[in-house]
């Protein structure tokens, strides 16, 4: 147990990824669906008067009956308000257990459980939307790969709409260690435990979670990665994939964009085709 622990207290290499399930795992989901649901937190989601005002914006971006696909939707809280507003909507997410609540409570969108990094569409929706700064915890191969199947996805001149987090996010922020004894178990495991945390930072730009479980007979750990970015270094790597700008804003509630916001929303296009 020693050097399996000495190992997983190392700083990890950069954009290293961890295989335990985290999205899906029985247990963890199910605290996962109740951050999701609180609306005194923005932890997983969020809260309820800010989802409203990203769907109010959303709206006024497109035609009514409009083709939308929420990827990441999480529990549906965006996609449901997006249906009831006259867009045709689509949810998908690789959770099983927030797919599951979603289906159950909102019959007007559809629902589709899948890996966005594996979805397949062709010249579908007016609009992708990926919120509360997904992009910047995929690795950069990852990123790459979401970019292409969202191109694909699109109608030529359809629009993607994202947020990241800013370098200011992490400013003045330092790297650290903390351990939770947690007898009654806790957010990773229903059994007791032992939380071991780090906080990591690679240059302004990147940060990572380390979270070591340890019960007994039994290690995991979980990585969690935010990349960071500036409207030029966004830019510049969307344009890679035919992917235009077409504005950016301080938030996914389309506040004029403001170079000290925390958070960065950019609308991209999908390049016309040539005839």
């Amino acid at each position: 147990m020693y050097n399996t622990l000495r190992a997983l207290l190392r700083k990890p290499k950069l954009y290293e990824k961890t295989q335990e399930k985290f999205w899906n795992d029985p247990y963890i989901s199910k605290g996962m669906l109740e951050a999701h649901l609180n609306p005194n937190t923005d932890a997983a989601s969020r809260k309820p008067e800010s989802i409203e005002r990203s769907v109010e914006w959303i709206c006024s971006l497109l035609p009514r009956g409009a083709k939308l696909l929420d990827i990441g939707c999480g529990p549906g809280l965006y996609t449901k308000r997006l249906s009831e507003r006259g867009l045709r909507v689509t949810g998908l997410d690789f959770s099983e257990r927030s797919i599951a609540y979603a289906k159950a409570n909102d019959a007007k969108s559809e629902y589709v459980m899948q890996d966005y990094l594996e979805m397949e569409y062709k010249n579908i929706f007016d609009m992708v939307t990926l919120i509360w700064c997904d992009y910047g915890a995929l690795i950069p191969e990852d990123r790459h790969n979401l970019l292409d199947r969202v191109y694909r996805a699109l109608k030529p001149g359809g629009l993607f709409l994202f947020d990241v987090f800013t370098p200011w996010w992490n400013f003045g922020q330092k790297e650290s260690t903390s351990w939770e004894i947690c007898e009654q178990g806790g957010f990773w495991s229903p059994n007791p435990h032992i939380c071991l945390n780090a906080q990591y930072y690679y240059g302004e730009s990147i940060g990572m979670s380390r979270t070591v479980i340890v019960e007994d007979g039994n290690i995991r750990s979980f990585n969690i990665w935010n990349t960071s970015f500036t409207k030029k270094s966004l830019s510049e790597k969307i344009q890679l994939h035919k992917l235009i700008p077409v504005d950016y804003f301080s938030d996914a509630e389309g506040k004029p964009y403001d170079e000290n916001s925390p958070t960065l929303c950019a609308v991209m296009k999908k390049q016309e085709e040539p005839h």
